[in-house]
């Protein structure tokens, strides 16, 4: 990838700031939670709770780079694949995906590394599961890390979707530690950087990771471009949390690991309860 910063200056726009783990925030993918019977929030949210109460092993840490909503821009280059309109006009969709990894490595290797316990010797992506169109012979993430330079001798393909039957079950929002196969050997005591695009349930992201913890991963970190969060949610956090995201400049010197100190003693904004229609 060349100049990423520059690449990515353009864009700033698109994307929002995520809030560090705390009170009213999921300590997993930092989406808002549901409160307990005492009023106080859970630790996680509804979804990683779901997506990881039945596997042996899965991720404890996903780290979104920006957080995004549907009718977005980010969403649209996400999910609608269409290539991003910035200050310099459009741009290749999978140049600006690169870009945006690139730059976040590069300020924060240090912080993804601190969640792994050391540099990773593995980059790995999660193969495509979507049931409404055939699955691509090269899933456009493994062209997006191909372009990422400081990834070059770590990356290479490590997992297969292990059997069609799974596909209805991820794609139900629910994780399976048999949906994903691992390939080849060399497992025992890796440390995986598992990169993706969208965070919406973790179904994708907690199965793929319960495959590598099986086969001997020591540690597996989540680095997904955005996890996708719905302001109209009925939990008491998630309107708050995207509030907040925007009142707040996104800045790729920053990230949910280490922009502790903004958000220090302070809990998620709690949403007044929605009131049922009758």
């Amino acid at each position: 990838m060349g100049d990423a910063e520059a690449f990515t200056r353009d864009f700033l726009p698109l994307f929002r700031a995520v809030p560090p783990t705390r009170p009213g925030v999921c300590r997993i993918c930092h989406s808002g939670p549901n409160d307990r019977g005492d009023g106080e929030p859970w630790p996680t949210c509804a979804s990683c709770k779901r997506t990881t109460e039945n596997l042996s092993g899965y991720t404890e840490h996903v780290v979104p780079i920006s957080l995004t909503a549907r009718d977005t821009q980010l969403y649209d280059v996400l999910v609608r694949r269409k290539d991003p309109f910035g200050v310099a006009g459009r741009r290749n969709r999978l140049d600006f995906l690169a870009a945006t990894v690139t730059h976040f490595f590069r300020e924060h290797a240090g912080c993804l590394q601190g969640l792994a316990g050391g540099p990773f010797t593995m980059v790995a992506t999660i193969p495509s599961t979507r049931t409404e169109r055939p699955i691509e012979a090269f899933h456009h993430m493994d062209k997006v890390i191909g372009k990422v330079g400081a990834w070059a001798r770590l990356h290479r393909p490590l997992l297969l979707q292990a059997d069609d039957a799974y596909a209805p079950v991820l794609a139900a929002r629910e994780s399976h530690s048999a949906a994903y196969h691992v390939l080849g050997d060399g497992m025992k005591g890796a440390r995986v950087l598992l990169v993706d695009d969208l965070f919406v349930s973790g179904a994708h992201v907690q199965s793929a990771a319960s495959a590598l913890i099986g086969r001997g991963a020591t540690a597996v970190v989540a680095l997904v471009i955005a996890r996708l969060v719905n302001p109209a949610s009925k939990d008491p956090y998630s309107g708050g949390i995207w509030q907040e995201s925007g009142d707040r400049p996104f800045g790729f010197d920053r990230c949910c690991v280490c922009d502790r100190g903004a958000w220090q003693g302070r809990p998620a904004a709690r949403q007044p309860a929605r009131r049922a229609r009758g």
